[in-house]
């Protein structure tokens, strides 16, 4: 188990660090793909750091699609396992908009392309899903759709299902399993070992769900990754050593 002190001392440079490479990469790739493989080596080096072993299943996943990722939030520590699950492909989270408001961290975000959502607001959380579809039209956007942070997996809110309605893009389900033991939700201690990120069969949702069925999409996408849940935490019990 690591205290708290050491990872940290590394990890807020190193953050700090890549943040202002990021801000400076903006103003020489307004796109944000350069910016995006640079914050998906800072992904790796936190892992590493915090001694985090990352297993990847990427099915039939296509790193060259564009896709919902519809993906369950156990732990901050999601962010550096999926820049590392997601290396090669070019996509932008979709986050609460608070994230946006830390030091360096947040601007960086911005510069990447990252899309902040109010959630106490809804008229400007509309606005903002109008803004993520907008902003990504050549890449994948990554939305957490419980809005929180759960050990198992959580409700999910009706926004993701209106983006991903209005976007008109396949809707590709993805489980992490061992993030929560990383870094449980109300500490800040790390604790180091294996977490799985696996990649299920995108469903194209365009013909299948209207903006009036998006409380029938928001169960059946719950119902799929409810499923295969236990399977996950299975396969990454298995590839602990």
């Amino acid at each position: 188990m690591l205290s708290i002190m050491p990872f940290y001392l590394f990890f807020v440079p190193l953050t700090i660090f890549f943040a202002i490479v990021v801000i400076i990469a903006s103003f020489f790739d307004r796109s944000g793909n350069l910016s995006n493989r640079i914050s998906i080596i800072w992904g790796g080096l936190v892992c590493r750091l915090a001694g985090v072993t990352v297993h990847v299943d990427h099915g039939d996943f296509d790193p060259d699609g564009k896709y919902i990722l519809m993906i369950n939030h156990q732990s901050w520590f999601d962010i550096p396992v999926l820049l590392v699950a997601l290396r090669g492909h070019q996509f932008r989270f979709v986050a609460k908009e608070s994230l946006f408001r830390i030091p360096f961290f947040g601007q960086a975000m911005s510069r990447i392309g990252y899309i902040g959502i109010d959630r106490e607001n809804p008229r400007r959380g509309i606005k903002s899903i109008q803004e993520a579809i907008a902003k990504s039209e050549n890449v994948s956007i990554l939305i957490f759709p419980e809005g929180s942070r759960f050990e198992k997996l959580g409700n999910f809110k009706i926004g993701p299902m209106i983006l991903a309605i209005k976007s008109g893009r396949p809707v590709l389900p993805v489980l992490i399993s061992g993030t929560y033991a990383v870094l449980p939700k109300d500490s800040w201690r790390i604790r180091p070992g294996s977490v799985a990120v696996r990649f299920f069969p995108a469903h194209d949702i365009q013909d299948a769900y209207t903006l009036k069925e998006r409380e029938r999409l928001k169960e059946d996408l719950w119902k799929i990754m409810h499923a295969h849940s236990k399977e996950t935490d299975e396969w990454l019990d298995k590839k602990r050593p």
